[in-house]
């Protein structure tokens, strides 16, 4: 699973955001331009000014020019997601087209309608932990290039790179921030290099509170590079990690929903029905079992939106990454790199879970408490190599590449008088009021249950890619095409310490080809067009509550746009149209898990596809005035096929129709308000529906939000001082976003002091 290879297409791509150098003069066959370089395979900040970035490097492994590529991919700068002020990736993306974020679960990413964990650090998979520490840049690769990414869902993936140690410099920066709700956070990065060797190493820390009842959260990052030059065209790089977090589970809170004609009507509380029995018994067997979000909470908060379950929730994430990469270039046209990684992801939950989203008629909940674990640890192992040449009057690059990963996950759980595995669902369900009853204690409901974990499970995965990609120019660069094949190879096997009834069924090894075509036609130096189509496999790593093993999905997806960099590179970007499908989908059986009291069920079988327009544009009025715009418009988003009927048609979960985006910046740079900066942003969506599920229709309102961004630089000393000011949801708008419907932050101020040495 794995970006960082990707051989073929790394300059493939870069969006509308991102793509704003002017076009680069076609290099001739023959000439100095040929002979590969070992700064193609890095990135850094340098190859972007501001928020602009001149190449890409995720798409294929090797640095090229954005609009030279047939792919789209957004790329968003170190400055950006400094000036955005965000803590978390998720905050950050917020201003990419066809991309949705999560307020309350930052993993699960909601690209071109497809939602899922599809973020990488480096290249790498990553699972959770997705915050900015020490991040150089992140870069957005749309449609299904599975023939770089490896096991991937169609609508993209997630790359952001971290900062890298830099020969021949000493200093470092520093950072301090406080905000609303009691938040401090720091951070130091200081690199030392040396004419072949360089180090950089970070650290930070955040200590807040939140806007919710009981919100904490503390996290504390360690990180560090090294960069050496083993041989003049030998270079090696090595990057350590480790981010701990504790923070209040914010998925506890307020994802009540309930039925119109049922929620506070008398009979339906004196009958002490559940919505679903209720609604059966009085005529409404066809009606949804949820078609609104519940006011249980009352008074001020209608929605519950500040409400957790009490301070004992909790979620806990450890990371520790290392990852290795080795550059030999062999001659002036072919390099080879090795890349390792290995990983641990622990991770723990203490909340709620399944019955705050059924109240009753009388606006009592029906719940439980839940502790859930997983500690997943991951070995990767790669090989590429890239290969230039020239042929007649034309040019290709080949990769060549072999990638392969395994993974354990371990879960505790424990073990029912049925001899089931049940993988951490403590307490049988209890019945509360929040509006006249103290919140409930989630430790002492763990400490009462008879459940305990005393039992593991571990799921060994194993997958390995091939693959080929060739990527040519033709008439001195006029046309360029991408072309390539991979070939996936997965399976995986769960154990058992001890014998249950319910074991997981051992999935099929899969083997499937996933090929990827590509080509664009430069109609003048600084407009050109461009189509893609490929396709992707990605492993389902679910199972039912018998131990029913999820199928593999298979994906395809399509791009056909324009790419334009005009005004000498101050207005440029892309527009495109895409089609994305999804076969052999497993969808959540809501009404199957209400019934049984377990979960999760499943229907197999189901199709999903969206279609729509994206919109990326930078424009530079002038040297010190950035203007970022993006538009995305679904024109389809829906169930296409499945084997229960009336899900056909059905909108996909969390993914509206129209969202515009807006990001500005304008610089002072003369009169009494030199050194200042102001900008800011705005997004606006319309409604959508919360789940795909045609037993819960409820709908998310259309929102609209105003960030703020004020910067002032200035001599401390002999010192350059930076000192900015964010304003978020300055409008103080109350909206849900994501696939779990969570509340976004209201109104929030962040300072920030920042220097360098």
């Amino acid at each position: 699973m794995k970006l960082k290879y990707l051989s073929l297409i790394s300059a493939l791509a870069a969006s509308a955001a991102s793509a704003q150098t002017p076009a680069a003069t076609p290099a001739k066959p023959g000439t100095a331009d040929d002979v590969i370089k070992l700064s193609e395979f890095t990135v850094s900040s340098e190859r972007a000014t501001g928020y602009r970035a001149q190449s890409a490097i995720t798409a294929t492994g090797f640095g090229s020019n954005i609009i030279d590529t047939p792919v789209m991919i957004n790329v968003l700068t170190g400055e950006f997601v400094q000036d955005v002020g965000g803590s978390l990736q998720s905050e950050v993306l917020r201003y990419v087209p066809g991309v949705i974020t999560n307020p309350n679960y930052e993993s699960y990413i909601n690209i071109r309608g497809f939602s899922g964990l599809q973020s990488y650090r480096n290249g790498q998979y990553r699972r959770q932990l997705y915050s900015t520490w020490g991040m150089d840049r992140i870069e957005v690769i749309k449609g299904s290039s599975s023939i770089f990414f490896g096991l991937v869902r169609p609508g993209g993936v997630v790359n952001y790179i971290t900062k890298k140690a830099t020969f021949g410099t000493q200093g470092g920066d520093a950072r301090v921030t406080f905000g609303s709700w009691d938040f401090k956070k720091a951070e130091l990065n200081y690199n030392y290099g040396l004419d072949k060797v360089a180090f950089r190493v970070g650290v930070g820390g955040i200590d807040a509170g939140g806007w919710r009842a009981d919100d904490f959260k503390k996290e504390h990052y360690l990180g560090g590079a090294m960069t050496w030059q083993v041989f003049p065209d030998g270079l090696l790089t090595v990057d350590l990690e480790t981010v701990r977090r504790v923070n209040q589970d914010r998925e506890s809170a307020a994802v009540l929903r309930s039925n119109s004609r049922y929620l506070g009507n008398a009979n339906a509380i004196a009958s002490g029905l559940a919505p679903r029995a209720w609604l059966n018994a009085n005529g409404y067997a066809s009606a949804p079992t949820f078609d609104i979000f519940a006011p249980v909470f009352g008074g001020g908060d209608p929605y519950g939106s500040g409400v957790t379950m009490g301070k004992e929730t909790y979620s806990f994430y450890q990371s520790y990454t290392a990852d290795l990469e080795y550059t030999q270039k062999i001659g002036d046209s072919l390099v080879y790199q090795l890349q390792g990684n290995f990983a641990i992801d622990d991770f723990e939950i203490l909340r709620s879970i399944g019955g705050d989203q059924e109240p009753f008629a009388d606006g009592t909940v029906r719940f439980r408490f839940g502790n859930f674990a997983n500690y997943r640890d991951s070995y990767n192992f790669d090989n590429k190599l890239t290969y230039r040449f020239a042929f007649a009057n034309t040019q290709h690059t080949v990769s060549l590449g072999q990638e392969s990963q395994r993974v354990n996950q371990d879960t505790p759980g424990w073990f029912d008088t049925q001899g089931r595995f049940q993988d951490g669902r403590y307490g049988a369900f209890a019945v509360w009021n929040p509006k006249t009853q103290p919140l409930r204690n989630a430790a002492q409901e763990r400490a009462a249950s008879s459940e305990t974990w005393n039992i593991y499970r571990r799921r060994a995965e194993k997958q390995v890619g091939y693959y080929i990609g060739l990527q040519s120019e033709f008439f001195d660069g006029k046309l360029r095409t991408i072309i390539g094949t991979r070939r996936n190879e997965y399976e995986r096997v769960s154990y058992y310490d001890r014998t249950v009834t319910n074991p997981e069924i051992a999935t099929p090894k899969t083997k499937a080809d996933t090929p990827m075509y590509g080509f664009l036609v430069k109609f003048t130096p600084t407009l050109s067009g461009f189509a893609t189509y490929s396709e992707s496999l990605e492993p389902a790593l679910g199972a039912d509550a018998d131990g029913r093993g999820l199928d593999p999905v298979e994906g395809s997806g399509y791009d056909i746009g324009l790419k334009a960099s005009l005004l000498d590179g101050r207005l440029a970007g892309s527009v495109a149209l895409y089609g994305v499908k999804r076969d052999n989908i497993a969808s959540r059986d809501s009404a199957r898990e209400v019934a049984t009291a377990r979960q999760p069920w499943f229907i197999y079988g189901d199709t999903e596809e969206s279609q729509g327009v994206e919109l990326d544009l930078s424009y530079n009025p002038q040297q010190n005035w950035q203007i970022m715009i993006a538009y995305s418009h679904a024109t389809k988003a829906e169930t296409t096929r499945s084997t229960v009927p009336a899900r056909v048609g059905l909108p996909l979960a969390a993914f509206p129709k129209d969202v515009i985006q807006i990001w500005t910046k304008y610089d002072v740079q003369s009169g009494a308000l030199k050194g200042w900066s102001f900008g800011g942003g705005i997004r606006d969506s319309s409604a959508v529906p919360f789940v795909a599920d045609q037993n819960l229709v409820v709908k998310m309102d259309a929102y609209t939000t105003v960030d703020a961004l004020v910067q002032y630089r200035f001599k401390l000393g002999e010192r350059d001082v930076a000192a900015q000011l964010n304003v978020k949801n300055i409008l103080d708008e109350e909206y849900r976003e994501g696939s779990f419907g969570g509340f976004g932050d209201p109104r929030n101020f962040l300072l920030s002091l920042s220097t360098k040495f």
